[in-house]
């Protein structure tokens, strides 16, 4: 069962800016130099709240990033370049982007508000363990501005009725629109606002279903804790209390603009790791076997070919490159048959990078495959090997299991944008 609801939001006035001026992607996927660029391109883009810049004579809970950030919402809704919604209401975003084959496609949903509550009581399923420090920097930001800037990113899955509701909101003209500057090129988004009965109508069609986070939870994690902080200090408020819920962005797991990106992996050098694929193939079980390629170009090409009945590896070294692969068969459990557990346990252990030494540094991440291949060109890396993307059929699986996924086994694209609709608690 799913508890989702209306909420009051709080967006940009269309009147007064241009949506895709002040958008932003999630703070933890654009780096400083994004940030500074984002800065420019409009004094009221959401990343001067969502993650402001720190100065060197700032005071700590007196002049920082997080006091900065409330006084630009403050000002913002003072001088009417942010407005407060009348009522309640669940919004449907549009969101169209380029996908990696070229195509274009459009990915909707809605941004709704579900009970923030630890995981063993959650209407959301993990896949993934979040780390300490994001959510201490997220904590900071919500306590100081007691908005929540960013959704998180849900899936549900086989749902009825939904796809007819989304039409139907999205046949009627958009509330606010812009084109933001994507990873892959030009993003459009479109938003729009359900009325009470539509509205009531995506509670109830949703109610049954089963949730999962697809991306944020350190978010999810961030708005838990300080649900709890402010009912420890505000023990008689409502059950409905604003701080007690979450904003998510939710769509459709069957979705085929639903899109997961791979990340490859990187060994860097180190004693006793296999130097080259001659070294690789000599190291592997009998089970594995070793087709040469053209490129890693074509690697990749042929490993996604291999996929729907294999784990097969674009694999790149000094001395050249080849796919590996061996049959699927079943597993343990979800995760026991992903490719990167398998990678993990039956390829990189062999090569000499036994599980512990991944969480030290022993591999490189990169979703870009001319990077994977300058970097073993270059001696930053001795071994390369070239992911296919989990599906959403995986994730739901190991999130179903109460099992995680290893690190950097989804990338959900595109990130839902920051600033389309914000939450105050």
């Amino acid at each position: 069962m799913a508890r989702i609801s209306p909420f009051r939001g709080i967006r940009f006035n269309p009147a007064l800016v241009r949506l895709g001026g002040v958008l932003s992607p999630p703070y933890d996927v654009i780096d400083s130099a994004h940030r500074d660029a984002l800065y420019g391109r409009d004094l009221r883009n959401i990343v001067r709240v969502d993650y402001g810049i720190s100065h060197a004579d700032d005071v700590p809970g007196t002049r920082d990033p997080y006091t900065r950030a409330a006084a630009f919402l403050t000002s913002w809704l003072d001088l009417g370049i942010l407005v407060r919604e009348a009522e309640p209401t669940i919004y449907v975003a549009a969101h169209e982007f380029t996908h990696p084959d070229g195509g274009l496609r459009t990915r909707r949903g809605i941004l709704a508000i579900v009970p923030a509550l630890p995981w063993e009581r959650s209407d959301l399923r993990p896949h993934e363990r979040t780390l300490r420090e994001p959510k201490e920097d997220r904590l900071a930001l919500l306590r100081t501005t007691r908005v929540q800037t960013s959704p998180v990113f849900a899936l549900w899955s086989v749902v009825s009725g939904m796809d007819d509701l989304l039409a139907d909101v999205t046949s009627g003209p958009a509330l606010l629109g812009g084109r933001t500057d994507g990873e892959l090129g030009s993003e459009k988004h479109l938003l729009w606002k359900a009325e009470r009965e539509r509205a009531a109508a995506f509670v109830e069609a949703l109610t049954p279903a089963t949730l999962y986070i697809a991306d944020g939870h350190h978010r999810y994690e961030t708005a838990v804790a300080y649900a709890a902080e402010r009912d420890a200090s505000e023990p008689d408020a409502s059950a409905d209390a604003s701080f007690r819920w979450c904003l998510v962005y939710l769509s459709a797991a069957e979705d085929p603009a639903l899109t997961i990106l791979p990340t490859h992996r990187l060994v860097r050098p180190a004693h006793g790791v296999a130097y080259s694929l001659d070294d690789l193939w000599a190291r592997l079980d009998d089970v594995w076997d070793e087709e040469p390629a053209g490129s890693f170009a074509e690697a990749l090409a042929r490993s996604a070919e291999l996929r729907p009945d294999h784990h097969a590896f674009a694999t790149v070294a000094a001395d050249g490159v080849a796919v590996l692969r061996r049959p699927r068969r079943a597993g343990p459990s979800p995760r026991e048959a992903l490719d990167a557990v398998v990678l993990e346990n039956e390829v990189l252990a062999p090569a000499g990078v036994p599980r512990e030494a991944i969480g030290l540094g022993a591999l490189a991440y990169t979703r870009d495959p001319d990077e994977l291949t300058s970097a073993v060109a270059e001696g930053d890396a001795v071994l390369g090997f070239g992911m296919q993307p989990v599906t959403a059929a995986e994730v739901i699986a190991v999130a179903d299991s109460g099992e995680t996924m290893p690190q950097k086994s989804t990338y959900f694209y595109p990130k839902v944008p920051t600033g389309l609709v914000l939450r105050p608690v």
